[in-house]
């Protein structure tokens, strides 16, 4: 089997374990799907909108899933947050989160989402009933959409969130900025603000560092404390998975030369570098494989990376 056959092979499995990841995290926040299993991580709801409008031509029933959010949940999206995510996915995502924004604004009456919206929602879905507010149980990793429903959207909401889900380890203004996607000022002053109201704990000198009592929140929520959820960093991730699969299908990545063929392989690893360390996920170093072999290792960390999926989410 070739290289470029082989690459093919795995593309269609990533795709399919990208697939499987985003039904179980849309299944674990309450929308009537089937799913092997639920989520064992928090669910991302702005990372999974995004990486689902990057599937929608591949699973046409996302848009199903996805109407039914922009008539019945919209509101419960950062707005300031998806704008700042959407910068790391491709362009066709981009365009369909204008449609998603045109529905939510004309169907959800959300107008938060005009400054979103395009001229037109897209194609039409076979049903805007998949998800309707709000689910009578909460599954501990929908812990983000919780929590902005209590506390609304922003940092405050989505900082607790982050900081719960650390069971009680403490972490950096860097670390936590990098979960929520808002700026290191904001997490540090928001943070102060929480510390100096005894909500978290700080260390009080630098680097400062913050801690939250995990198990008190977890009464409160009526979470037991091993049900609480852990952090993945979706955002990275999706926007490196969404990357992947809008590269492999260029002409470039079927056409071209084996050399040109590890380039992109190359280009694309370096891109999102940060996806892989914040996870904790081995990559191939491009340092290590000059030119034509970087394609065999890339295969096999994308055969790697599709088995990481099922298993973090």
């Amino acid at each position: 089997m070739s290289e470029k056959t082989l690459s093919d092979d795995l593309r269609i499995r990533f795709v399919d374990s990208i697939l499987q990841t985003v039904w179980i995290q849309w299944k674990s926040v309450g929308t009537h799907v089937d799913a092997r299993k639920f989520a064992g991580s928090i669910v991302d709801p702005d990372s999974l909108l995004l990486i689902s409008l990057s599937l929608q031509n591949t699973e046409r029933r996302l848009w199903d899933v996805i109407n039914s959010w922009a008539k019945n949940g919209s509101g419960l999206f950062s707005i300031q947050r998806i704008k700042n995510l959407r910068k790391g996915f491709p362009l066709d995502a981009r365009n369909r989160l204008a449609e998603f924004a045109y529905r939510a604004v004309n169907e959800g009456k959300d107008h938060r989402w005009k400054t979103l919206m395009g001229s037109n929602g897209g194609p039409d879905a076979r049903s805007n009933v998949l998800w309707v507010a709000y689910p009578t149980t909460w599954h501990p990793t929908a812990l983000m959409l919780r929590l902005r429903l209590g506390f609304g959207i922003g940092i405050v909401s989505d900082l607790l969130s982050y900081m719960i889900s650390m069971h009680g380890d403490w972490s950096s203004t860097a670390s936590i900025s990098r979960a929520i996607d808002f700026s290191p000022n904001s997490v540090r002053r928001n943070a102060e603000h929480m510390a100096s109201a005894g909500i978290l704990e700080t260390t009080g000198e630098k680097p400062v560092r913050y801690r939250i009592s995990h198990s008190g929140w977890g009464q409160i929520l009526e979470i037991q404390p091993n049900d609480i959820a852990g952090w993945r960093y979706w955002n990275e991730i999706y926007a490196f998975a969404a990357d992947y699969i809008d590269s492999s299908s260029s002409v470039d990545w079927e056409e071209g030369s084996s050399y040109l063929l590890s380039s992109k392989q190359r280009d694309l690893v370096e891109g999102h570098v940060d996806a892989f360390k914040l996870n904790k996920i081995t990559y191939p170093d491009p340092r290590k494989y000059p030119g034509e072999e970087y394609t065999s290792a890339f295969n096999s960390f994308v055969a790697n990376l599709s088995e990481w999926f099922l298993v973090a989410v």
